[in-house]
């Protein structure tokens, strides 16, 4: 008997002290439940044998390689661009002709006295030389051109002092329409070419003009005329004048700005 009321209380506890189940609110049935994302994880391999003996291969050392090297080449496309913002590359002056102007002057002191020398308003007298290579040249050859025509030698110490100077002018006024002629009174060529190859000249140069330095008169070496494009003479320069530089620059210079204005 005693042993039934022991197993009744035993059983009685054990209800008693048996955990209620754990409830969940209701949800909304108007909403749906979220569901997780499925994240697809890496396929199923089989186990590494490690009956064989052997350790696993390695999978990094087991992936193959390409052993050729990849180039990148650039295109086109690629090359760097100016901004749109960055306006029109400068362009060199022009003249109200529309060509390229003169370029500033080197010689800025105008003496008016010089350039009136005998000559001025008549005809340069046509010529026709040999260079020191012996190739023809003429005066007729260049019209249409300013011309600065020089008497030298180089026999003549102030000659060769001038002649460098008119080189100057002439690779500075070429382009616009200029050619120096310096006609030498030698007649043999190695001493002209001595000297132009020494000074790395870039004038026209011709052999044997005494006679017509005679025809012209000058009682003065060197002598310079600058000759339209008509082959007027408008500058005359007898002897060696390093103060007359910048009037015969000057004399250039307006003769040059009249053949762009007629062309």
């Amino acid at each position: 008997m005693k042993l039934y009321y022991f197993v009744t209380l035993l059983a009685t506890f054990a209800f008693a002290c048996k955990p209620e189940p754990a409830t969940q609110p209701p949800s909304d049935p108007g909403t749906p439940a979220p569901v997780a994302p499925e994240v697809p994880g890496p396929p199923a391999s089989d186990p590494p044998n490690t009956m064989s003996g052997e350790p696993p291969a390695d999978p990094l050392a087991a992936a193959p390689t390409d052993p050729t090297p990849t180039t990148t080449v650039a295109s086109a496309t690629d090359a760097v661009t100016a901004p749109l913002d960055a306006g029109p590359a400068p362009t060199a002056p022009t003249s109200t002709s529309g060509k390229e102007a003169l370029p500033p002057a080197l010689s800025t002191k105008i003496d008016a006295r010089c350039g009136n020398d005998p000559g001025v308003g008549t005809a340069a007298k046509p010529f026709a030389l040999k260079t020191p290579e012996g190739k023809d040249i003429s005066l007729a050859s260049h019209k249409g051109k300013v011309v600065l025509l020089n008497f030298w030698g180089t026999w003549c110490k102030p000659c060769l002092k001038e002649l460098p100077e008119f080189d100057r002018l002439y690779r500075r006024y070429r382009k616009h329409g200029l050619v120096v002629i310096a006609i030498a009174t030698d007649t043999e060529p190695e001493k002209v070419q001595e000297f132009a190859t020494q000074r790395k000249l870039a004038t026209k140069l011709a052999l044997g003009g005494q006679q017509l330095a005679d025809d012209y008169e000058s009682s003065n070496f060197p002598f310079s005329f600058v000759i339209d494009a008509r082959g007027q003479i408008r500058g005359s320069y007898r002897g060696y004048k390093p103060e007359c530089a910048g009037k015969l620059e000057q004399d250039i210079r307006t003769q040059l700005e009249q053949l762009a204005k007629s062309g």
